[in-house]
């Protein structure tokens, strides 16, 4: 089960960073139909500067280092061999927590914004209206982040009574 849980963390942050990589490389390669595509940009749209492009990717690295280190963090679960240890099982929670949430605040940030960065260059009607944040899918993280959060806080709170147990003993 370990390596199916293994591989699922694998083939979602390689499945993220292939989707975003091949976007940002077609559009440095002058195809900007499946950037525009993307966030919903005209189709007919000029590929945006170099500029925007490099600011564009550079808004997406963090997103992806914050999803790779809450996967590492429940690597680091997997790995425990005393699943007993309710701190080091509560602190490696929290750290995915806290990588989860983070990824999806940035997440939704950079749908949020990249349009504006993107479309900077063009006349000032035809670029998009700015949306806060838009609920996708990537909902899961914020849900897993706050559930993982509140159990995290729960191993720390049974870390504390197992402390005073084995004190009785």
């Amino acid at each position: 089960m370990k390596l199916v849980a293994r591989l699922a963390m694998l083939i979602t942050l390689v499945y993220f960073t292939f989707g975003w990589a091949v976007l940002w490389i077609s559009a440095f390669l002058g195809t900007g139909e499946m950037l525009a595509d993307a966030f919903d940009l005209p189709l007919d749209m000029p590929v945006p500067p170099l500029w925007a492009i490099l600011v564009g990717m550079g808004m997406m690295w963090p997103a992806l280092i914050s999803l790779g280190v809450g996967f590492w963090a429940l690597d680091r679960i997997l790995l425990l061999k005393n699943p007993q240890d309710f701190a080091q099982l509560g602190r490696h929670l929290r750290l995915c927590a806290y990588a989860f949430l983070a990824f999806w605040l940035l997440n939704a940030l950079n749908v949020s914004m990249q349009p504006v960065v993107l479309s900077a260059h063009l006349e000032p009607e035809l670029r998009p209206e700015f949306v806060l944040i838009d609920i996708d899918i990537d909902v899961v993280f914020l849900v897993l982040g706050v559930v993982f959060f509140a159990i995290s806080r729960s191993l720390s709170q049974a870390q504390e009574i197992a402390d005073e147990n084995s004190q009785f003993l």
